[in-house]
């Protein structure tokens, strides 16, 4: 689930403080406020972190300036998070696509008449038009609650499925494939045995 604006703006790289509790950016206010933003050190305050500094201290004399270096010799010096995966699906004609996925159960959206948007329960396909591009190349796997309930409803939509079986993996799958031929695989969890 995504973070409030305030917390995006207050904090926007979703960091974790690790100071102590006693620390200036904890006790106060404006400290909890701007403790993310702030350039501190430029104000003479310095966060406060025990086991950092007892570290440091076990550490040999440069060892943390070599680290450093080695970190941004890298190129790693700052981690990213993957926040989010959004599959392309090259399609040959994007208005075709959009009422295809309307179908499926999808809402849309578009960017311009070469490039649409289908989401569905937090999930976004873009749907680009192939521009010189082999389109069908694509695929998705949609782990979902009930797979014979998906395969149902698209069935009632007018498209073809291949009908969800068992698999000794322990899912119960289906598929399906758009007008232009990227793969949509679909599965839940298998049912236990009725006894």
């Amino acid at each position: 689930m995504g973070r409030a604006l305030v917390q995006r703006l207050h904090n926007p790289h979703n960091y974790e403080c690790a100071c102590d509790p006693d620390c200036w950016c904890r006790r106060t206010t404006l400290g909890r406020a701007v403790r993310w933003w702030l350039p501190a050190r430029y104000l003479g305050l310095q966060h406060k972190n025990g086991a950092l500094e007892e570290w440091k201290q076990g550490q040999p004399p440069g060892a943390l300036q070599a680290w450093k270096r080695r970190q941004h010799e890298r190129g790693t010096a700052v981690a990213a998070r993957v926040v989010g995966v959004e599959p392309i699906f090259v399609v040959s004609d994007v208005a075709r696509a959009v009422e295809h996925y309307e179908r499926l159960g999808f809402t849309t959206s578009r960017h311009d008449e070469g490039y649409a948007f289908a989401h569905r329960d937090g999930l976004t396909i873009h749907l680009a038009g192939a521009g010189g591009k082999q389109p069908g190349a694509g695929s998705i796997y949609l782990h979902v609650d009930d797979a014979d309930s998906l395969a149902n409803a698209w069935r009632e939509a007018g498209v073809e499925v291949v009908e969800p079986q068992d698999f000794d993996y322990g899912k119960h799958e289906g598929s399906h494939s758009d007008p232009d031929g990227n793969l949509i695989r679909f599965g839940s969890p298998l049912r236990p045995p009725r006894g």
